[in-house]
């Protein structure tokens, strides 16, 4: 019924454990500590530059970009862990957080500002809608620059660029690009080795992922960071949009023609391309056999806008 392209040098992968956890803080990282001793508590730090760093930490990745008079970082994820990377941000200088990036909206990413005071917090527009129903405590009290599109940070001879191209995982995704560096970060997009657990896809905007994804590939970057992975390797980010451009070009012109045919015929897409959809691409992936999961929130991004 379809036809796939399979390309035979796309490297097999050792999949990575990943999660992506919506947990109280304190249950969040004895949990995520648990989970991989590999892992552990140790904070994995990467130089990019003479003034650029990853840092990962309890299945969260932050870029450190250190300035003039201040560190600029993203997603401190919760309190624990901010307690950590503070520490680890204390041996490469001297200097304090002084900007805190938000990667988008979920609870998850956006925890533990509160360990760093006198923050300036920059986060897209749309995060706002959501903090607001905050019950938990774990959003920002205040985001002091919210930005619509773009936004732009110099911290010392390093230019920070955010952009915001549309809803992917949640309605406020915010890709932190470093021109002369060559860096990218986004969160919750792709993975390494892995498709997404299904459990995680209720909120996510598919045709815009693949959007981000592929405005991600076109920079040509030497590094690419997601949230919940150690690598630093854009070959990823292209098999991250690979997947997407698939999957988009496997079930778009079924939902398109069950459209014309009116609702009964889309309602049957939904049913039916799950189970016929087959990526044998990724057959190594992790989460493999959550593929129809994918598909229908394809079809629903396509049909219901996510």
């Amino acid at each position: 019924m379809f036809n796939f392209r399979v390309n035979a040098t796309h490297p097999k992968f050792v999949p990575q454990n990943v999660m992506k956890p919506f947990l109280n803080t304190v249950l969040l990282a004895s949990l995520l500590i648990s989970a991989s001793p590999s892992y552990g508590q140790d904070a994995n730090v990467q130089k990019i530059s003479a003034n650029v760093y990853s840092i990962f930490i309890h299945y969260y990745h932050s870029l450190a970009v250190i300035g003039d008079k201040g560190v600029l970082i993203t997603d401190p994820a919760n309190a624990v862990r901010a307690d950590i990377l503070k520490t680890e941000i204390a041996k490469l200088t001297k200097l304090p957080v002084s900007h805190i990036v938000l990667s988008h909206e979920h609870y998850d990413h956006v925890g533990g500002t509160e360990v760093f005071p006198n923050t300036e917090i920059y986060a897209q527009r749309s995060t706002q809608s959501v903090f607001r129903l905050d019950e938990l405590g774990l959003a920002p009290q205040k985001v002091h620059h919210p930005f619509d599109t773009t936004a732009s940070i110099s911290m010392g001879g390093t230019e920070v660029e955010l952009h915001h191209y549309g809803a992917g995982d949640g309605v406020a995704t915010t890709i932190v690009h470093l021109p002369k560096e060559k860096v990218v970060y986004s969160a919750d997009l792709y993975e390494v080795g892995s498709i997404t657990d299904k459990k995680w896809l209720d909120d996510s905007n598919y045709v815009g992922s693949r959007l981000i994804l592929n405005k991600l590939v076109a920079l040509k970057t030497k590094y690419a960071i997601t949230a919940h992975s150690l690598s630093l390797d854009p070959k990823h980010l292209q098999l991250g949009a690979d997947f997407y451009n698939d999957l988009y070009d496997a079930v778009e012109p079924q939902v398109r023609a069950a459209v014309k045919q009116g609702f009964p015929a889309v309602m049957k897409a939904y049913e039916e391309l799950p189970q016929a959809v087959k990526l044998d691409k990724y057959k190594e992936f992790k989460n493999y056999d959550h593929l129809p999961a994918h598909v229908k929130r394809m079809v629903l991004s396509l049909f219901h806008g996510g």
